[in-house]
């Protein structure tokens, strides 16, 4: 026998050996995987589908069985973590449904009760006036007068007094490359600082931005800001754009170097 034939004999040997082994002797077994098993990103995506989810069929016993297949020790770490990501772009969607996952889970921050907080206004009832019911009168036939038409009165509009006022304002110099900012500190009649206040920024050519104050709460709980541009003239508001209670705010040079920035605290206008 050739060595030809010799080495197609131990090729089929060990070919048909091989296919013994995987198939008879240690089959491969397969098995589902789990979300605890793929990378961190993956599993920070888990989480974030997890939790708007919950925001929008609002469905608990799902959730947790989700959240529970991560098999993840530090949730709490990793949720916080999550959101403050999610948030440092300002406020969105994927913020609120992670808060609202976090507060299921017992797990809150100062910046998450912000998103958590909802301020409901209570719907005004109209009273509807009933009218007498009409009863029957004989009807004079009016003689004919020349009757002058009234002058058209004009009602003054009245310009709306808005809710907060200025209690305190102060220009700083901001040195350096940091831009300069607006920084509003919102306070309720007590004087304590109030979280998830929204604070309308409006300037020229139909501009207009706005931000909540709460998300820095190592700054003060009620505190929040916003860059400016020094080509700009600003007007503050809370609450709505129309209720303007500081205008005019501008990124005046300094004597030295960079701009002027504005620290304003605002309270509840007292009656």
């Amino acid at each position: 026998m050739n060595t030809r034939a010799l080495v197609v004999i131990a090729l089929v040997i060990g070919a048909a050996i091989g296919l013994a082994y995987a198939w008879l002797i240690e089959p491969v077994t397969f098995s589902e995987s789990s979300p605890a098993q793929v990378m961190k990103s993956y599993r920070e995506a888990w989480l974030i589908m997890s939790a708007e989810a919950l925001a929008q069929d609002g469905d608990w016993e799902r959730t947790q069985a989700r959240v529970t297949a991560l098999h993840d020790a530090n949730l709490a770490q990793t949720l916080t973590e999550l959101f403050d990501r999610s948030q440092a772009s300002g406020p969105n969607p994927t913020a609120r449904a992670l808060a609202r996952l976090a507060d299921r889970l017992n797990v809150r921050t100062p910046a998450m009760q912000v998103y958590l907080a909802e301020i409901i206004a209570p719907t005004p009832e109209i009273a509807v006036p009933i009218e007498p019911a009409a009863t029957s009168r004989p009807i004079a036939t009016p003689i004919p007068t020349d009757t002058p038409e009234p002058l058209p009165t004009v009602v003054p509009t009245a310009t709306p007094i808005p809710d907060y006022e200025v209690i305190d304002r102060a220009a700083e110099c901001r040195h350096g490359k940091q831009p300069p900012q607006i920084r509003v500190i919102v306070k309720d009649q007590f004087g304590q600082s109030v979280p998830g206040k929204e604070i309308f920024i409006t300037w020229e050519s139909n501009g207009r931005d706005q931000f909540i104050t709460g998300l820095k709460p190592e700054i003060d709980p009620g505190y929040g800001d916003f860059d400016m541009q020094p080509d700009q003239a600003y007007n503050v508001g809370v609450d709505k754009p129309t209720s303007v209670i500081v205008s005019g705010l501008r990124a005046e040079p300094c004597e030295t170097d960079g701009h002027t920035s504005w620290r304003l605290v605002l309270a509840p206008r007292t009656p």
